[in-house]
């Protein structure tokens, strides 16, 4: 039975074997079963929510949770995440690509203390916020647990965990070696590495070694004393052994570990490899990109084959013989000199050559075709992936536009989620050690918060052209849209040094009885017109 659910729409309500069994030992119940099925069916407003359909009637996904969609498929996303990331050219691009443009050499911290809270002069606030970056600037040096690396490294390192592997710990140690004048460190903890202790199921309040109190809040985490494939010649034979980590400390309530992730849904546990969605599309293509590289190497050897008709008499080989009859004479085999040869060959024998066709000529484009879904996929514009500009300016200006959006949003996060809270961690033991003087730090949370405030400083964003950019500058200084500020900041630069470094120049051009710079002729008007106007004058 068919129903017309209007807009010319028909829904299909005949009814199932479970219908038809039901309206057998109760006919009342069965109609019933039967006008909700109508009902159901006449309700919904979306063509690819229905389920008459051919092309959706056997499209039946699981409506699960975050965790239960992501979990069990996480070990073999992440080795996959990896494999790709040493052995495929692309996916190692767009990984390096995107830790270049995000990182850097390190974002580079910029206090800037609200003064006003802090009831505190222009001057005063100045100096408080450059002895802060001299602090911690000294303990970047000191910040890795392993003494191995400086924290503008780790933030690379950090970056490239969470997009190969999906997320990664940031646990906060104490160790004083020496004369260091600081003892806070960072030690980074692999994704592999947390999970439940002696490998136990999940349950209510402990998720894929992620625990949790009664409002879902991540309260610790269970880490393996080592990774758990590490063993014999590649690691520790040690049993291994799980190690509770706490999120919060108990006296103070400050946060002694950073779950470093982007979550992708709400009550999500874990992370999941930016990788992720692009996995079999790029290990297509490698197999691809390998198979067509080999066929090329083979068509240029010029392979060919000699072929003979059996004469009277002759016995035919059997393949596989083992006898000597069977094995070809070196006497017979005939072979290309380096300048080319010709050979005389026997009756009834011709040479055929193997032409297999190589370059495919629609390699590049079915390559390309495939690439740009994946930098769909990835919010890397296509011709960043590739690193190959072949567009107008405008479209290459787009294609950077939009792939500045992507990275400066990952800067953003990487910079609330790890670096400022790395940096309160150090000024924090910057104060208690008196090494900065902050009046209410530990008593007034505003007040903390007050001289904690920053902000992060990573790479300049790329210009195609500088001179058109450094025109555009111009008029918006001249309109009053930016300030000089901005523009440095965007460049990758500290503001105050430059300014610093600007009235430096000045000064000793000054006393030097050096003239001034000359000023650059407007971007509209050529420097020999402009001379001419002004002997004009």
């Amino acid at each position: 039975m068919k129903l017309k659910a209007g807009r010319g729409r028909d829904v299909d309500v005949t009814p199932t074997l479970a219908d038809r069994v039901v309206g057998w030992f109760d006919p009342v119940r069965g109609a019933q079963r039967l006008r909700a099925r109508a009902f159901m069916a006449l309700a919904g407003g979306y063509q690819s929510g229905r389920r008459d359909r051919r092309s959706t009637r056997n499209w039946r996904p699981a409506e699960t949770s975050a965790n239960a969609d992501i979990l069990p498929d996480l070990p073999d996303l992440r080795a996959r995440s990896r494999d790709l990331a040493r052995n495929i050219p692309i996916a190692t691009g767009a990984l390096a690509t995107t830790v270049t443009n995000v990182v850097g050499d390190g974002l580079t911290v910029q206090s800037t203390i609200d003064r006003e809270a802090l009831a505190l002069s222009e001057e005063e606030a100045k100096a408080w916020q450059r002895q802060a970056e001299r602090e911690f600037a000294l303990w970047c040096d000191l910040a890795d647990f392993t003494s191995a690396l400086s924290f503008a490294e780790m933030q690379g390192l950090i970056l490239r965990s969470v997009l190969e592997s999906g997320d990664i710990l940031v646990v906060r140690r104490f160790r004083q070696d020496g004369a260091e004048p600081f003892g806070t460190k960072l030690q980074l903890v692999e994704a592999d590495r947390i999970s439940n202790a002696n490998r136990a199921p999940d349950t209510a309040t402990q998720v894929a070694g992620v625990k949790f109190d009664a409002d879902g809040v991540a309260i610790g985490w269970e880490v393996a004393t080592r990774h758990p494939d590490d063993a014999g010649a590649f690691g520790s034979k040690r049993e291994l052994q799980w190690t509770p980590v706490p999120a919060w400390d108990k006296a103070t309530g400050r946060p002694l570990a950073l779950h470093i992730f982007v979550r992708l849904r709400p009550d999500q546990a874990r992370g999941v490899p930016w990788l992720a969605p692009v996995i079999e599309p790029l290990k297509t293509l490698g197999e691809y990109s390998e198979a067509e590289v080999r066929a090329a190497v083979i068509s240029a050897m010029f392979t060919a084959f000699v072929t003979s008709e059996p004469r009277d008499g002759d016995d035919v080989p059997i393949i596989g013989a083992t006898d000597s009859a069977a094995v070809s004479e070196p006497a017979k085999e005939i072979a290309l000199e380096d300048a080319g040869a010709i050979v005389e060959l026997e009756p009834g024998q011709k040479v055929d050559v193997a032409n297999p066709g190589r370059p495919n000529p629609v390699f590049d484009a079915f390559t390309m075709a495939v690439l740009r879904q994946v930098g769909v996929a990835l919010e890397l514009p296509f011709e960043l992936l590739v690193k190959h500009f072949t567009a107008s300016y405008s479209a290459s200006r787009a294609a950077l536009e939009m792939a500045w959006q992507f990275f400066r949003r990952h800067r953003t996060w990487l910079a609330r989620r790890l670096c400022q809270p790395v940096y309160e961690w150090a000024i924090e033991e910057a104060v208690a050690r008196g090494r900065l003087s902050a009046p209410g730090f530990f008593d007034d949370p505003i007040k903390r918060r007050a001289w904690l405030k920053a902000q992060w400083i990573g790479p300049p964003r790329i210009n195609l052209d500088p001179l058109k950019e450094a025109n555009a500058h111009e008029v918006q200084l001249r309109n009053g849209t930016v300030s000089r500020a901005e523009i440095i900041v965007e460049r990758g630069g500290d503001p105050d040094a430059v300014h610093d470094q600007l009235a430096a120049e000045k000064r000793q051009r000054t006393a030097a009885g050096l003239d001034a710079p000359a000023a650059a002729p407007p971007a509209d008007q050529p420097a020999d017109l402009q001379d001419q106007g002004d002997a004009q004058t």
